[in-house]
């Protein structure tokens, strides 16, 4: 298995135990199914997307971990004040980069695990958008190798 899939089942897991939505306690193709794939794919995605950010602008002095990845991406589009964008709830953070966070913008291998989920056609959304969906730090493990592999 890949560090994507085991992110992407890691991210599924913590969306459904924040919801404390037992794995079989919903049906395949349930609205709350739906939900649940909706969820963890934006934060894959998200998590794909700063990988890529962080490959590309992080140095042996900022490695840019957790959300400051995150910020910096911000940073880099509108230009506003750090401490601005500090800031931010995530949802709103995820408004700012939203044409960043497409299944055909990350790399194709990430694309090929997130494939697995069987995306819905329409959004399938939670009432409340938690920010526990995302552990940037508990994600940032299965992204390690990822890192090494692309700075040899």
């Amino acid at each position: 298995m890949s560090e994507y899939h085991n992110l992407l089942h890691v991210i599924k897991a913590r969306v459904c135990e924040n919801r404390k939505i037992s794995h079989s306690a919903y049906y395949v193709g349930s609205q709350q199914d739906e939900q649940i794939k909706n969820r963890t794919a934006l934060i894959f995605i998200l998590e794909v997307v700063l990988h890529e950010h962080r490959v590309k602008y992080a140095t042996i002095f900022n490695p840019m971990e957790g959300k400051v990845a995150l910020h910096h991406l911000i940073f880099m589009k509108t230009k506003w004040l750090l401490s601005d964008i500090r800031k931010l709830t995530l949802d709103d953070a995820l408004l700012v980069i939203q044409d960043e966070l497409k299944p055909e913008k990350i790399n194709a291998e990430a694309q090929d695990v997130l494939s697995t989920l069987k995306l819905p056609s329409v959004a399938f959304l939670f009432e409340d958008a938690m920010e526990e969906d995302w552990d940037p730090k508990k994600n940032a493990v299965y992204l390690q190798s990822l890192m090494l592999k692309a700075l040899q």
